[in-house]
């Protein structure tokens, strides 16, 4: 997969770490839109390269003026992404089943009602018509694939997610 990575001009300069992170990236460039001017990095062999997302994106700390696509998809939400990335990044240390586990204990620990969550992602949850973590259970998302909902909590690029 290919992960871009966009961030504008006035915040590397503020924070010249960033651009250190960025170039671990495969490629990596300086481009202008109408906004300004852009720092770009590109990973294209993510998740291989998920340690060094992270570690770019915590330095980004706010992402509100970040652009990441992955694939040529816009990631819509920053902090699901992020925290599918801090799990991957967990779960490498961990043995296979620890993410079936983790989602399991996550699980008891959410108000959610119905205990019976089949979902094998704690970012997702199956049980209220699998709707992600961040919404009511009146507000259930409907979707055709368990793969789409994956996608709206921004975890299906995950390897030990086994869409």
């Amino acid at each position: 997969m290919c992960l871009t990575i966009a961030i504008p001009e006035a915040r590397v300069v503020r924070a010249p770490v960033l651009l250190r992170w960025m170039r671990t990236a495969a490629a990596y460039w300086i481009e202008s839109d109408e906004e300004g001017a852009l720092y770009v990095a590109v990973f294209n062999d993510f998740p291989n390269s998920a340690e060094a997302v992270a570690r770019l994106l915590s330095e980004a700390d706010d992402l509100r003026d970040v652009r990441i696509a992955l694939d040529g998809r816009p990631i819509v939400n920053h902090a699901f992404f992020s925290e599918s990335l801090l799990c991957y990044g967990r779960s490498l240390h961990a043995p296979s089943d620890d993410c079936r586990r983790w989602a399991i204990s996550a699980k008891a620990d959410r108000a959610c009602a119905d205990r019976s969550c089949v979902s094998p992602c704690w970012l997702i949850c199956s049980a209220c018509l699998m709707r992600p973590r961040d919404q009511q259970p009146a507000q259930r998302l409907e979707a055709s694939s368990f793969t789409e909902l994956a996608r709206h909590a921004e975890v299906e690029w995950c390897p030990r997610l086994h869409l």
